[in-house]
């Protein structure tokens, strides 16, 4: 590339060995911005330079010295303040775009959550351990959502944040109901927390529960197949009973 071509630079030295050279490179300069800031072909005196030195100089090379033109600074402090704006801002879109999907899951999981919570309510009998144990899971769930939310939404406002500094102010909006909803999901993942500790308290004593609630069904179930073969056996002792009390009752007859 080109030194003239060279965008980051704003000043440039050249050397040329005859002014063909020179006004060549000067052409293609100032078409890029540039202008000449100094030329010097060693005609000019130098204070207590001797003749023959200053021959020699005559016969060297030309030195031009080039800066970029007041117009091309301005225009390039522009467009680099520009890149920045658009960089933050791609920046900020994209935090944002990860913000959206973690909040969906976690909308998603407080949907769980709360089916969950509603099952709990009334259970059934054979139900409630299964009941409470998938009430702990979605909560833990919607926790491990949260958590992930809350990075993402403070990574969303930290970016937007640096937008807005650089001259996105179209972020600040954003940046602020961001910052309202994190102060809710951290207010709100306090609660689950305490919830959780609670809830496995539930779910150990449920699973406990339900095993002696299986128990005592079979224990019913037994003894209403025994009191079923009692009946059974007893009706089978009347109806032989009765014969015999009329046989009984024939033979004392005799007497």
């Amino acid at each position: 590339m080109a030194w003239y071509d060279d965008r980051a630079k704003t000043q440039f030295v050249g050397t040329y060995a005859n002014e063909k050279q020179m006004q060549w490179d000067a052409d293609a300069a100032l078409k890029r911005g540039w202008t000449i800031e100094s030329t010097d072909d060693g005609s000019g005196p130098v204070i207590g330079e001797e003749p023959e030195a200053r021959a020699e100089r005559k016969q060297g090379k030309i030195t031009v010295t080039y800066v970029r033109a007041q117009d091309w600074l301005v225009n390039r402090e522009r467009e680099i303040t520009r890149d920045i704006q658009n960089e933050a801002s791609r920046a900020a879109d994209a935090r944002e775009a990860r913000l959206v999907k973690a909040g969906s899951e976690l909308e998603h999981a407080e949907t769980v959550f709360r089916a969950c919570a509603d099952d709990v309510a009334a259970p059934a009998d054979d139900n409630r351990e299964h009941a409470e144990r998938d009430l702990l899971r979605a909560l833990k769930d919607v926790i491990v959502r949260r958590k992930t939310a809350l990075k993402a939404v403070d990574e969303a406002i930290s970016a937007m944040q640096a937008a807005v500094a650089v001259g996105a102010a179209e972020f600040a909006r954003s940046s602020s109901t961001h910052q309202q909803t994190r102060e809710v999901w951290v207010a709100r993942l306090g609660v689950e927390e305490q919830l959780l500790e609670r809830q496995e308290t539930v779910a150990r004593l449920a699973r406990d529960w339900q095993s002696a609630w299986t128990r005592r069904r079979m224990a019913e179930d037994e003894l209403r197949k025994r009191s079923a073969e009692f009946d059974a056996r007893d009706a089978v002792l009347v109806a032989g009973i009765g014969p015999r009390t009329e046989a009984l009752n024939a033979v004392r007859a005799l007497d």
